[in-house]
């Protein structure tokens, strides 16, 4: 059987992503900067010169957002792409927007305790993370029409995935729009790439160069407005 390419990218910064806050199946908003790391993605798939012939996201909005800016850069327009819900972010329940310094960590024996903490609070554990991403993945490379695929997903379920196909832990980068690149053979993935485009010079000002009000101001035309109320 011919070796078959997945590409899986992390969705860009999100509003959740500069405020610090837990994401799972929550969403929130992409920010200016994120809309500038997708530009970034995307020339980085115009100069290895990839093409796909299929597209998938998660069923977040910030997923969508990420694979259809993504496209316009990398292709000129926006590929028709799937949506599945096995692609998501695990589900941390009463973690949800929470500060997410809260969380359990994925220190030594950090997974697993993470994986309890996580459940007893309503969420997913790891196993079950596990579980739906590799049959999902699965599901979409076995597909007799697939040759090269282009995911978009989540921080912490495409790190569940790595882990489970590396054997390793997750690279400690796992920054926005970070991609893992895996071959699928006979069923099998291997991790073949990990790789983070350079975002180092996109400060747009605001809350932690994300281009988001630290604040909100009334302009004059606001002031203006209220006046007149």
């Amino acid at each position: 059987m011919t070796k078959k390419l997945l590409y899986a990218m992390r969705h860009c910064e999100t509003l959740f992503n500069a405020q610090h806050k837990s994401q799972g199946w929550c969403d929130s908003p992409i920010t200016p900067r994120g809309i500038e790391q997708c530009r970034i993605a995307g020339e980085e798939l115009i100069r290895r010169g990839i093409t796909f012939d299929h597209f998938y996201t998660s069923t977040s909005e910030r997923c969508c957002d990420t694979m259809e800016l993504v496209c316009q850069t990398a292709f000129g327009e926006v590929k028709p792409y799937v949506r599945k819900k096995g692609l998501r972010e695990c589900g941390f329940g009463i973690f949800e927007a929470k500060d997410d310094f809260i969380e359990p960590g994925f220190g030594a024996g950090g997974l697993a305790i993470r994986g309890l903490v996580m459940q007893a609070g309503g969420g997913e554990t790891s196993e079950q993370v596990n579980e739906r991403m590799m049959a999902t993945l699965s599901e979409i490379m076995a597909d007799p029409d697939t040759t090269n695929v282009l995911v978009v997903g989540s921080g912490g379920s495409l790190g569940h995935f790595f882990m489970q196909v590396a054997g390793k832990r997750r690279p400690t980068a796992n920054g926005n729009c970070m991609t893992y690149v895996y071959e699928w053979e006979d069923g099998v993935f291997t991790s073949i790439e990990t790789y983070q485009q350079d975002f180092s010079g996109l400060d747009l000002g605001g809350l932690d160069g994300s281009g988001v009000p630290n604040r909100w101001e009334l302009t004059e035309e606001g002031l203006a407005a209220l006046r007149r109320i």
